[in-house]
């Protein structure tokens, strides 16, 4: 039975499609998909990752087929290894997020549940992380707003206030909070489009009235915070993404619900994959003792 299941597995792989690993056996094409579905069935596994009729091989299934490259003698080799992924204590996961802050908080916790499986992130903006998971590039994305698509299965994370940062030579330095409407008229550098920080701000002063002077517009919180620091205007920060400055004061607005939100998300058709359901179950068990926000 494993070896039938393995060696379509190996055929497939080598041949780079299930129509020619069917030709290349000299079977149908539906005993090939029935036996590498119940391999993956069997492990709880994702060998390929299926796009219409293109596949490739996930990292689990780069492994095993170094192991079955060099002959079907290795079989138990091959299941002692995919029993160690059942287990979850060998496998990777791929994340794909707007910033680090949220990302970092559930991967020192997955680290902690599951020290076996390897993390790689990459940090990219919100349309790059959505798309970075619908390409299979991303096993997770974690995103300033919801995706709304109908392939994406997203959970709302957790939320943070947004800090207006002013220069400490500022009429409004050295205040804890501020109202609203005391910024209409200010010089500020603006965010680019995609800053769900932004976003939110522009949101409460459009409701409220305010207008600002946009500045000019500057992508990076780098390079935001660099110019606030050389009194170009004031901006907008959301709090894990400030750093404290001497030459910078960060002040909290006191009748707007300013902030920014985090939601995880991952392609419907595999949030049932067993890594994916292990980090998905972490971090709704952190969200429920966070609590609500």
């Amino acid at each position: 039975m494993y070896q039938k299941w393995l060696e379509a597995f190996h055929h497939v792989a080598t041949e780079g499609s299930f129509t020619g690993a069917a030709r290349k056996l000299n079977v149908g094409q539906p005993t090939i998909s029935s036996h590498v579905g119940n391999l993956e069935a069997r492990f709880g596994v994702e060998l390929f990752h299926r796009k219409g009729r293109n596949i490739q091989l996930t990292s689990i299934g780069k492994r095993l087929y170094d192991i079955t490259h060099d002959l079907y003698g290795h079989e138990q080799e091959a299941l002692a290894f995919l029993n160690t992924v059942r287990e979850l204590e060998y496998g990777e996961l791929r994340f794909s997020a707007v910033g680090p802050y949220d990302v970092m908080e559930l991967l020192a916790a997955l680290r902690e549940r599951r020290p076996g499986i390897k993390c790689n992130v990459r940090l990219a903006l919100i349309e790059e992380v959505i798309e970075d998971v619908e390409s299979f590039r991303a096993d997770i994305g974690i995103v300033g707003r919801d995706p709304a698509s109908p392939t994406i299965h997203s959970v709302f994370y957790n939320q943070h206030r947004i800090f207006v940062v002013v220069n400490r030579k500022h009429r409004l330095a050295g205040r804890h909070s501020i109202r609203l409407e005391e910024l209409a008229g200010e010089q500020m550098i603006i965010r680019s489009p995609s800053s769900t920080t932004q976003e939110s701000f522009d949101k409460a002063a459009h409701a409220a009235g305010i207008v600002v002077e946009p500045v000019f517009e500057i992508e990076s919180r780098e390079g935001l915070r660099e110019a606030i620091v050389r009194g170009l205007g004031i901006g907008v920060i959301s709090e894990t993404e400030f750093a404290p400055h001497p030459e910078l004061d960060a002040l909290t607005v006191s009748n707007a619900e300013l902030h920014t939100r985090a939601y995880i998300a991952c392609l419907k058709a595999r949030r049932n994959r067993p890594l994916i359901r292990e980090f998905l179950s972490l971090a709704n068990s952190i969200i429920e003792q966070r609590g609500a926000p």
